[in-house]
């Protein structure tokens, strides 16, 4: 027995090495280089080397992502996931809860922060903090472009991956609509239903832009205009109106209500609401107007309060449904597969149905 208490003849040196690899790690967050891990434990860069390969291929250790750094894996800690959110609308508290779900279930850390809509510092501030917090990932949720050029800079300074919901970030990874075909979904499904209610006829198509979602938006008008055009044939290009950008129900009814007073009573009016919210109000006008029977509205999103007009069997007859309830664990297996250096797509898409009466309880119970 040697003087630090060792028996020699029991000791297994490689085993000591292996240890003091995954011991040299300070903290959770910390990631080294191979020459950092073989100084500190005074090994050879390439034996260093070979043991984090070894240790890496058990799952041990991780890679950070572009990175030919290392950390400790799931094995060994939680991740720290920061997530910058929305919650001014159910849909946007859908998507929270559904992470929050999620991250228990994964058995991750969630630090989360809330955005305001379109508000630039406060989505800023929120970014810095995450970062402070030492997170492995950050997943951000918020509108302003501007914004999320300068969130991207920060995350690349940082060296910290990110994941941009619904509305796409330089740099980052994206899951959320296909907003194109969300378009195309949409005007389809308005052409089919003037087919067979107005025998093809249809006099007009407003369609309800939302304030401040740019190329998102742009693509979902795109796909709109595209399918419909091609549905419908009797449809004059030049009566797809585009209203002003809004963003509440009760902007989606003042708007709806001027298209609605510029028809006149016996036109045929399909309404293509770009938010689930501008198609909310867009049925308030209607009906104020008493005109359910000649204007139809989809929405986009699918969530409750719309799912409840639907199922009521009035104006609003179909949204194209996100599934919010299902992005926690989309996103987040997407963010752990990301962190344990795994090749991931740029872009994923959420799951798109577009949700009528008559499909309503195939995919929600209420």
């Amino acid at each position: 027995m040697n003087q630090d208490g060792i028996e020699p003849r029991y000791f297994v040196e490689t085993a000591a090495k292996v240890l003091d690899v995954l011991e040299t790690f300070n903290s959770e967050q910390e990631s080294l280089s191979i020459t950092e891990i073989a100084r500190r434990t005074g090994l050879t860069y390439s034996s260093a080397f070979r043991l984090l390969y070894t240790l890496e291929r058990r799952g041990y250790v991780m890679r950070r992502a572009g990175r030919k750094r290392y950390s400790l894996s799931p094995a060994r800690r939680k991740f720290r996931i920061g997530f910058a959110t929305l919650r001014s609308s159910r849909f946007h508290r859908e998507v929270s809860a559904a992470m929050e779900a999620a991250a228990r279930k994964f058995g991750l850390h969630l630090i989360t922060r809330v955005n305001e809509e379109f508000n630039l510092p406060k989505a800023l501030l929120n970014a810095e903090q995450l970062i402070a917090e030492k997170i492995d990932l950050l997943v951000e949720y918020q509108y302003n472009d501007t914004a999320g050029e300068l969130i991207a800079s920060k995350c690349h300074q940082a060296g910290i991956p990110s994941i941009s919901i619904n509305f796409a970030q330089p740099g980052a990874y994206y899951f959320g609509g296909n907003n194109y075909q969300t378009g195309v979904l949409a005007g389809q499904f308005l052409a089919r239903f003037a087919q067979a209610q107005w025998n093809g006829r249809a006099d007009a198509c407003l369609v309800l832009p939302a304030r401040g979602l740019t190329s998102t938006q742009e693509a979902r008008l795109a796909g709109l205009r595209d399918s419909l055009l091609k549905g419908l044939r009797s449809l004059d290009r030049k009566r797809i109106l585009v209203a002003s950008p809004a963003l509440t129900v009760h902007e989606g009814q003042l708007l709806t209500r001027q298209l609605l007073q510029e028809a006149g009573r016996n036109r045929h009016v399909l309404i293509a609401a770009l938010t689930d919210h501008l198609g909310l109000g867009a049925e308030k006008a209607i009906r104020e107007a008493h005109l359910e029977q000649r204007a139809a509205i989809a929405g986009q999103g699918g969530g409750r309060d719309a799912r409840a007009r639907i199922a009521a069997g009035g104006p609003f007859k179909a949204s194209v449904a996100f599934f919010s309830e299902a992005y926690g664990e989309s996103v987040l297996s997407l963010a752990i597969r990301i962190l344990k250096g795994e090749k991931v797509p740029l872009i994923s898409y959420t799951n798109h149905i577009v949700l009528t009466a008559e499909n309503l309880r195939d995919y929600y119970a209420t």
